[in-house]
């Protein structure tokens, strides 16, 4: 069964933190109270010909200067009791592979996903064969050894669901016209959940968490 070793933090060091739209405004907000000075960039875009914005369906809160999460202290998350981020939480079960497709004809957002085990967890390397890493891609194998981070991995999966069957009823509609953002460069970024609460406004933050 994982489990961290204590005082690693190794993950907190590794790359960038992807977070979902609405974990940048938690996580803004748990910034400002903790004196915490955070960057974000979006990542994954859609484009809307309708608006003229590209909207952000995933965002990187990058590392600190020191090279290590803005919220590590020492060895310790400062947000370990408040609201740590889907991708923390899930680690080291992450996406492999994120891909994004648009369908026109269909009009809708499509996503696959592809998991797995990360190695550069010591954990991961200590208990597990490269065979047996490899295995853990299958949900239903990883949940076995790694349950609490497994099943994170799939509420993340879930709110990217979320956020694509959104976008593609609002297509549907003819609320949005969607295309690949690269084709649009010059138009404004949006955040995702900002974007989608104009037509749903009862999808509160509470909801998401």
């Amino acid at each position: 069964m994982f489990k961290c070793e204590p005082g690693c933090a190794l993950c907190c060091k590794a790359s960038p933190v992807t977070v979902l739209p609405h974990e940048v405004y938690i996580l803004q907000k748990y910034a400002e109270k903790l004196g915490v000075e955070v960057v974000f960039t979006p990542a994954y875009k859609v484009a809307d010909k309708v608006h003229g914005v590209r909207i952000a369906l995933s965002y990187l809160m990058h590392l600190g200067e020191d090279g290590a999460c803005p919220f590590l202290d020492a060895d310790k998350c400062l947000l370990h009791d408040l609201y740590k981020p889907l991708t923390c939480r899930s680690f080291p079960y992450l996406p492999k592979i994120i891909k994004y497709e648009l369908d026109p004809m269909k009009r809708e957002v499509r996503i696959d996903v592809r998991f797995v085990m990360s190695t550069l967890c010591p954990v991961i390397r200590r208990d597990l064969t490269p065979a047996d890493a490899a295995m853990m891609s299958n949900i239903k194998i990883a949940v076995k050894y790694a349950p609490r981070e497994a099943e994170t991995a799939v509420k993340t999966l879930e709110r990217r669901y979320l956020y694509a069957k959104i976008l593609s009823e609002l297509w549907k509609r003819g609320e949005v016209e969607l295309d690949e953002e690269g084709r649009y460069p010059f138009y404004p970024v949006i955040n995702g959940f900002a974007f989608i609460r104009r037509y749903y406004p009862e999808l509160t933050l509470e909801k998401l968490l």
